[in-house]
């Protein structure tokens, strides 16, 4: 069966080939066995050059041919030193980037598949071909054996043949976009992003996949990107330009990210145009003071020094990385949407200088019908005109679009690069009607927007809820950032005066730093048994403590609590932890406990809409706490009216911000007691 069989041209195809030729690959071709070993951009040169349509089938096999022949295998590299040991000459397809050495006034090239780093390379190879000077290039070299010229680099890289384009004409690929309409220009990026186009029919799904294109064609943006495993969160970026540099895990450092010091060579934020760190939970980055901080300036300023030595790079950051699911929706377990990350990330400082956040889970899981079999653009063609885009800016036209007041110069400076960049991919003529103008703008305050709420969740006193979007729109509807009143939880501890069932806050902490607030459900139930009290449910030690030591406070005064001497000697208290995703420690619950076990013990239902936070001494004294904006922020949210609080972190009040003042009456008490008259009074 022919590829064009399985694989027939659509209309779009059909017409996309006619009117841009040489600039377009049948995608179908490149997915070839003999030509995987190559990177996409490679292959689709190729192909683009050497296969036409009525003689591809043996046009492809003596590309395939040329290929087995001169690209060695990694354990064929000592067979090829053997060859040009004894032959003196050695021609390989391969990957050469050049550097230069001023101090030895030399030009040394990488060669991989002699594993040599010393490659002399004479001038004119670098002035034909500055791309070797740019990240590398693949290509076919021609290696010489010459020890009598430098007996400690006896190699010479005598020719060099590019597989990849030379620069593009730019004022030809604006002119282009006139051919086609707004559908089948997107539809005709993504197939040459690698996408095939009919596996994303929604416009929405089509934006998220443009926007994770932005970092390419735009200066110094960054973006975050969460979501399920196997969406292909690094499939375009990776495939789409030698530019890219992917950091998978692992450990950085100063050194490779920024300058070495040591030999005074900069390190990948000044040499590439996009750093993409995925399996960011997994990475570590050495000196983290010293890295993140650096890291924190380069995000704000695109500039960076080591040392003496300071640089300017308009490299842009992409941080992508796993985030469990419930539905389309993240895990409802996370307190914010930045825990997945390295806890040194989560730090509102470094976060308000994330431009945009993609949302990853909606984007559906990358299968065989997801890869592009159309036309679209020869990959490395596509790839530097991207890059080469960054030369022009319609931050202007995103300006112009009025924007709810009371953004800070973060939030306008992240709307308008990702709006400009998206208007750079889907619009690169500048041609775009009002009412386009308005969604590529709005969809740029929507990534921004959930920067913003996660800010909100890391720091509630500094960070205040705020709608980011053009003026004429009034509310988001991605899932995630729906207003909060649609979201609330809505349960019967609002509603209903119940037994045993009371309303406890924690605070989610990573170490020292606290990551945000949450309820927890605490049903308590008087059984018939030894009298004594057991705790189920996920806990940490010192939580079961703080159990016990409420349990001895209500045995040493429960005639005080209306508690029969008969039904506290014949009961055995159980105590159980239902709304509680992750174990969570410390005696903060302590006075949501001594609630519960006195209202089982006593018979008395807990008012409704009540919750509790404070730690209680074995005398009844009710003590200070800690995290109470995050607690209260999460009281609000679960549709509680009322919180009890220590009398002494009654000043927090004023402190809050005002929508979450304003949802709850908050109570100080000084003692248990107190407590207890308002939970049952």
């Amino acid at each position: 069966m022919s590829v064009f069989d399985e694989h027939p041209l659509t209309e779009l195809d059909k017409k996309t080939h006619e009117a841009l030729g040489e600039k377009v690959v049948i995608k179908s071709l490149t997915q070839q066995s003999a030509l995987q070993r190559l990177p996409r951009y490679v292959s689709e040169y190729l192909i683009a050059k050497y296969v036409k349509a009525e003689t591809w089938k043996a046009d492809l096999a003596n590309i395939q041919a040329k290929i087995r022949e001169l690209l060695p295998d990694l354990d064929q590299r000592e067979l090829v030193k053997e060859k040009l040991l004894s032959k003196g000459e050695v021609t390989l397809i391969d990957i050469i980037e050049a550097r230069i050495d001023l101090r030895g006034g030399q030009r040394w090239a990488r060669v991989p598949a002699l594993g040599d780093n010393k490659v002399r390379v004479p001038a004119t190879i670098t002035e034909q071909n500055p791309g070797l000077l740019l990240g590398g290039l693949w290509g076919t070299a021609k290696v010489r054996y010459a020890p009598e010229s430098h007996a400690d680099a006896p190699n010479e890289l005598i020719a060099f043949t590019p597989f990849q384009v030379g620069p593009p004409d730019l004022d030809a690929f604006r002119k282009s976009r006139a051919n086609f309409t707004t559908d089948e220009w997107m539809a005709l990026v993504l197939q040459s992003a690698g996408y095939a186009a009919s596996a994303f029919p929604e416009r929405r799904t089509r934006m998220l996949l443009f926007a994770r294109m932005v970092p390419l064609v735009e200066r110094n943006v960054n973006i975050m990107e969460l979501g399920p495993r196997q969406t292909g969160k690094t499939f375009l970026l990776r495939n789409l330009s030698p530019r890219v540099f992917t950091v998978s895990g692992g450990k950085t450092s100063p050194a490779n990210l920024f300058v070495n010091l040591a030999t005074k060579q900069v390190g990948i934020l000044g040499t590439r145009k996009v750093v993409v760190f995925d399996e960011i939970a997994h990475t570590t980055f050495g000196d983290d003071s010293e890295t993140i901080s650096t890291l924190k300036d380069f995000m704000e300023s695109g500039q960076f020094s080591r040392g003496s030595l300071g640089f300017a790079s308009d490299a842009s950051l992409v941080f992508t990385g796993n985030i469990d699911v419930d539905g389309e929706l993240p895990h409802p377990r996370y307190a914010n949407l930045l825990e997945p990350l390295p806890k040194e990330l989560i730090d509102s400082a470094f976060q308000d200088r994330m431009h945009g956040y993609i949302p990853g889970w909606e984007v559906p899981k990358i299968s065989p019908s997801s890869i592009a079999t159309g036309v679209g653009f020869v990959t490395d063609y596509f790839g530097e005109v991207l890059v080469r885009m960054r030369e022009d800016s319609f931050a202007d036209r995103i300006r112009g679009v009025s924007v709810h007041p009371g953004m800070t110069r973060r939030d306008q400076t992240a709307i308008e690069r990702i709006g400009s960049g998206l208007m750079k991919l889907i619009y690169p003529d500048g041609n775009i009607s009002e009412e386009e103008l308005l969604e590529v703008t709005m969809f740029a305050c929507e990534l921004r927007q959930r920067v913003h709420q996660q800010l909100c969740a890391l720091a509630p006193g500094e960070f205040k809820p705020r709608l980011i979007a053009p003026a004429s729109v009034l509310v988001h509807t991605a899932r995630d950032l729906l207003p909060k009143t649609t979201t609330i939880v809505i349960d019967r501890l609002n509603t209903e005066a119940v037994v045993g069932a009371v309303t406890g806050l924690v605070v989610l902490t990573d170490g020292e730093k606290e990551l945000g607030g949450d309820v927890i459900l605490i049903q308590v139930s008087a059984l018939n048994g030894p009298a004594r009290v057991e705790v189920t449910g996920l806990h940490g030690s010192a939580l079961s403590d703080s159990v016990r030591a409420v349990y001895n406070l209500v045995r040493a005064n429960f005639r005080s609590f209306d508690i029969s001497e008969q039904r506290l000697k014949s009961q055995t208290v159980a105590v159980h932890l239902v709304k509680i995703a992750e174990a969570k420690d410390g005696p903060s619950a302590g006075l949501a406990f001594a609630v519960g076990i006195v209202s089982a013990l006593a018979n008395k239902p807990v008012k409704p809409g009540f919750a509790f936070s404070g730690e209680v001494a074995l005398h009844g004294e009710v003590g200070p706490v800690g995290g109470l904006q995050h607690k209260l922020a999460a009281a609000a949210r679960a549709g509680r009216k009322h919180v009890v609080i220590p009398a002494a972190n009654a000043d927090i009040i004023k402190h809050l911000p005002p929508e979450v003042r304003a949802a709850l009456e908050i109570h100080p008490v000084s003692t248990a007691r107190e407590a207890f008259d308002l939970a049952f009074g």
